[in-house]
């Protein structure tokens, strides 16, 4: 019933926004009584911190992946591709949404601040190994200002996608987003890297 909760609720704020969004229709949705949802989730923002923490371990699994392999453009781009992809799954529960921002600032349910900079530390020393396997050229100014980039381009890609529409088409938003980061990336990219973005089949069927 948790798994099926959290389904529901997530399709719900998808659609209609975390704020739009209370336990009564959750439980409605659900052919359920209110009492029965509260007793796995006894408030909204309970479901909201199982979500994010959801959230969080799908992204983890990408990142750590991405770790135990070989730098490579390529694989960063399919790694960024599953990201999004989960960004995208996720979208509802934090959106252009004050009422989720200050949720988020519950260190004890959901760190994160300490999420965000674990993050900036990864895509940095990411961004050093791609330049010592020569599929990068940058300076350390020029690693911190793609850092920037990408952590400005993870976090706000999503809300500029569904600004005016909040239920985009999934494949075609994340194809314009990926081929954005990827021309990004061009601009600094080697010969020998510039041949692994060519290699990432941009828009491919999944």
């Amino acid at each position: 019933m948790r798994d099926q909760i959290l389904a529901t609720a997530l399709k719900m704020f998808n659609e209609q926004g975390y704020v739009e969004v209370g336990m009564r229709q959750i439980a409605r949705q659900l052919d359920i009584s209110p009492g029965n949802l509260t007793y796995h989730f006894k408030k909204k923002e309970d479901i909201l911190f199982a979500l994010l923490n959801d959230f969080s371990s799908e992204n983890n699994s990408y990142y750590k992946y991405y770790e135990t392999i070989q730098p490579d453009l390529l694989a960063f781009l399919e790694m960024m591709e599953k990201i999004l992809s989960t960004q995208f799954k996720y979208r509802g529960v934090y959106i252009g949404n004050q009422v989720v921002q200050i949720e988020l600032q519950d260190k004890k349910r959901f760190d994160y601040k300490a999420v965000a900079a674990k993050r900036v530390a990864s895509f940095q020393q990411m961004f050093r190994q791609l330049c010592d396997v020569g599929h990068l050229k940058a300076n350390e100014d020029e690693i911190l200002f793609l850092v920037s980039f990408i952590t400005l381009f993870a976090r706000f890609w999503i809300s500029e996608a569904t600004l005016f529409n909040r239920n985009p088409d999934s494949d075609k938003t994340i194809t314009y987003y990926l081929n954005m980061l990827s021309k990004e990336l061009s601009l600094f990219a080697t010969k020998k890297g510039k041949k692994r973005i060519e290699a990432f089949p941009i828009g491919r069927s999944k």
